[in-house]
Parts: structure tokens; C-alpha cells; sequence
């Protein structure tokens, strides 16, 4: 059955991998991709899918629209999208339910209404992001008159969901999304672990010759992409409490250019003050090696779509620690996962609030207080006792459980064989 699989962009990350994933898992299929843009279109062609760059589906321009403007791109969308549809195609679309392109998600909505059999693949909400919901409202509410909850949410037998977790699930089934519309679709871990990998201490010792840094101490690492939900001020008060047994890196920068702004002010007060973290480990040093030669990755982001910086290193034997997103994590702790620290909340001294919910200033403000000694790091430690625990050895069967967890509940064929399930059923 043609299939045409549909999204904002095609930066890396997340969601790119996915689909990336999806049509891997989908070989035997006819599959089109249409996206708003695509830095290396070589990934898709390469998997013999089409590729179609249609500008339109990216992020729209955060203005005010005038009615003539917004009904003139609506309808460049529409009928952009509408000519590669078939009457049995699935337009299997991402997030389009985030609100970064609100034209987008108003005429999918309408070729749903016209019968088209539309796969909503939700990774992110904007109910949980307020600008991008009033983004939402002054298009779809303001200027064509619809009803938001219709339009995002649509009773359409033709209108299905795909989510990534089951607080997700349970979120639409209140939503008004009946069950045999849902598809609970956790992400496949398609990580690269080739038969070749260097032993542990080997890609250590190689990774931190690379990187100039001690290999007598612990190697923590943060695989991730640095924005605002990543918390990285919390990784750098974590890196001031272990300098004296760890080094700390973090793989990438953000490349949304709102996020860059306080990206560098974080590179700037680490360079003032000394604080060694290595920033862009991914971009010195190979990233599965990195990853190989950690001993231990490291998660201080309180949101996540789904979580997979929580199983992909244990792959590569190494134990993932750091901040617990419970309605994340309880779907791998339901299937058997154990995660040896993981903690809800850092307290800090003379402080009620949570560290993580502190504005930038406010986290400077107390990582300079643990360096000059205004605030005394065992107060801390008293105040938090899984840090006594934080970095302790992990027991060879807790990785090797782990890792066949990952192997029988997040294989790429199994995720092909649930989507294609989820097709025959849309299509009859």
C-alpha cells in the first residue's frame, strides 16, 4: 500500500531518525517522504523511499497573518500535499499536533475531512508548550473560525494516532480519541553496535587521548543535543560536585537559534570560572566510541517525548543515570527495566524549589555559590542522598538484562510489523 510519511523537516534529531527508522522497517512498501526541508537527502534516497521537498511544511513564520494570507497558504498546502495521495494511500504525518505550523495542521485536517486516511504521529503536544498553542489559536481559532480540539483531536474513523508512551495514550483517550484509533508505537532502538567494538577501557583510553582529558577518572557523558528542556545547568552543578572523580562532556550544541543564545552564555560562565566540560564531544570524537568508552551517560532533562537516552547506552554497556521522568521511564520499568540511580528532584540549601525549575541566573547564581563555598557540597549531599549513590558500579547482570529487554520490546521489526498492522486497518 503507498504510504507517505510526512514532517516539518528533516534536521537531525529525534523525530528524523524515526522516520528514518520507519522506512527501514517499512522495505516493501511504496513510501514518499514530504518534508519542509532536508540537509542530507542521500539518508532517504539511499533507502530507496522518494523524497519531495515541498518549503510550505516547515516551520511557519511566528506573525500576524492577515485572513487573505493564511487562506492563500492553506491552500497552496493543501493542494501541494492532495497531489500525492491516492485513494488508498496513508499520509502517516509527525507532530502535527505540536503547533509549529499551524496552516499545516488545519489542512491536514481537511483532507481528513475529504477522506483521506491520515496517521497523526504525535511526539510532542502544544498543550505543553503555551506560545505554541496561542500560535494555534490565532490561526486555526481567529482566522478560519474552527474549533482547536476538533482540528487536533478529530472523531474521524479515518483519523488515527500514533504515541510514543502510555501517559500519552491515556492523555488522548481523554481527549476523545477512541482506543481502536490508537496505536501505542514505542520508538525502535536501532542504535549501531557493530561486532568491532573496541573493548571498554580501550575506547576510554582513545576517547579521552582525543578529548585531552585524565582517563584515571570516570568518563560521564550527556548524549544530547543542548536545549532548554535538557537542563543543562544541572549537568554543570553535577560536574562542580564530582570534579574530583569525574570528567563531564556533552555531545552537541542546539541549532535552533533561540536556544543558542543560552547555549554560549552556559560555554561563557564554564570558561570563566574553570568548570572543565567538555562541550561538542560529538563533533571531536566518534560518537558510538564515545559512548562505548563512558563509564556511565548521564540525563538531567525534565521532558522527553519518549526517553531514548534511557536505553540506548546500555547497548554499548554503559549504565544511564540522572533525573527519573517518571511518566517516561515507568513504561521500561514496566517491561523489566532497572535503572540503578535515577532521582525526582535536587533539592538545594535554603531553597524550596527543585533546581531544574530555577530560571538561568538563579542556577549560576548557586553553582558560583558551590565553588566559593557559600554553599557547602556536603549540605548537598545531605539534602539529596541518591548523590552518595550516583556514580557506583553497576552490576554486570543489570546491563545484560537491560540490554535484552531492548532487543525483544524495541526491535525495528516489530515496530514494521505494528505499523503496517495499523495501515491494513485504516485502509480496510
Amino acid at each position: 500500500m503507498p504510504v507517505v510519511i510526512a514532517h516539518s523537516h528533516l534536521n537531525p534529531g529525534g523525530v528524523t531518525r524515526i522516520i528514518e527508522s520507519q522506512i527501514d522497517s517499512l522495505q516493501g512498501e511504496k513510501i514518499k517522504v514530504l518534508v519542509g526541508s532536508c540537509p542530507d537527502a542521500g539518508k532517504i534516497t539511499s533507502k530507496n523511499a522518494e523524497l519531495h521537498i515541498l518549503p510550505e511544511l516547515n516551520y511557519l513564520e511566528r506573525r500576524q497573518y492577515t485572513e487573505e494570507e493564511a487562506k492563500e497558504l492553506l491552500l497552496k498546502v493543501h493542494r501541494d500535499i492532495r497531489e500525492h495521495l491516492t485513494a488508498d494511500t496513508v499520509l502517516h504525518f509527525h507532530n502535527l499536533n505540536l503547533g509549529k505550523n499551524p496552516i499545516v495542521t488545519y489542512a491536514v485536517y481537511l483532507l481528513a475531512k475529504e477522506g483521506v486516511k491520515v496517521f497523526n504521529h504525535a511526539h510532542d503536544f502544544a498543550e505543553d508548550r503555551p506560545s505554541n498553542y496561542s500560535f494555534l489559536e490565532e490561526i486555526i481559532y481567529d482566522i478560519f473560525l474552527q474549533d482547536i480540539n476538533e482540528v487536533l483531536y478529530p472523531k474521524l474513523p479515518n483519523y488515527h494516532f500514533g504515541v510514543l508512551n502510555s501517559f500519552d495514550f491515556d492523555r488522548l483517550k481523554e481527549l476523545g480519541v477512541t482506543e481502536d484509533r490508537l496505536e501505542w508505537l514505542p520508538n525502535p532502538v536501532t542504535f549501531n553496535t557493530s561486532d568491532d567494538l573496541p573493548e571498554k577501557a580501550e575506547a576510554k583510553q582513545a576517547v579521552c587521548d582525543e578529548l585531552n582529558i585524565d582517563a584515571g577518572k570516570l568518563l560521564v557523558t550527556y548524549p544530547v543535543r543542548v536545549i532548554q528542556r535538557k537542563n543543562i545547568g544541572e549537568f554543570i552543578l553535577l560536574s562542580i560536585l564530582f570534579r574530583h572523580r569525574a570528567n563531564f562532556a556533552v555531545t552537541q550544541p542546539p541549532q535552533n537559534p533561540v536556544e543558542i543564545e543560552m547555549y554560549n552564555q552556559w560555554i561563557k560562565f564554564c570558561e570563566e570560572n574553570e568548570i572543565d566540560i567538555v562541550f561538542e564531544a560529538g563533533k571531536k570524537v566518534n560518537f558510538e566510541n564515545l559512548l562505548r568508552g563512558s563509564d556511565f551517560c548521564i540525563t538531567t532533562s525534565y521532558k522527553e517525548g519518549f526517553g531514548m537516552v534511557y536505553l540506548e547506552p546500555w547497548l554499548l554497556d554503559t549504565p544511564v543515570v540522572g533525573r527519573d521522568i517518571d511518566f517516561i521511564t515507568r513504561d521500561f520499568k514496566n517491561d523489566g527495566f532497572s535503572f540503578p540511580t535515577l532521582y525526582y528532584k535536587l533539592n538545594i540549601p535554603g531553597i524550596k524549589t527543585d533546581f531544574k525549575d530555577l530560571n538561568l541566573k538563579m542556577q549560576m547564581e548557586i553553582i558560583l555559590g558551590v565553588i566559593n563555598g557559600k554553599i557547602e557540597k556536603h549540605k548537598l549531599f545531605e539534602q539529596n542522598p541518591i548523590l552518595n549513590t550516583l556514580f557506583s558500579d553497576v552490576k554486570s547482570h543489570i546491563t545484560e538484562i537491560n540490554k535484552t529487554i531492548i532487543k525483544n520490546n524495541y526491535s525495528l521489526q516489530g515496530y514494521g510489523i505494528k505499523l503496517q498492522k495499523r495501515y491494513k486497518k485504516m485502509v480496510g
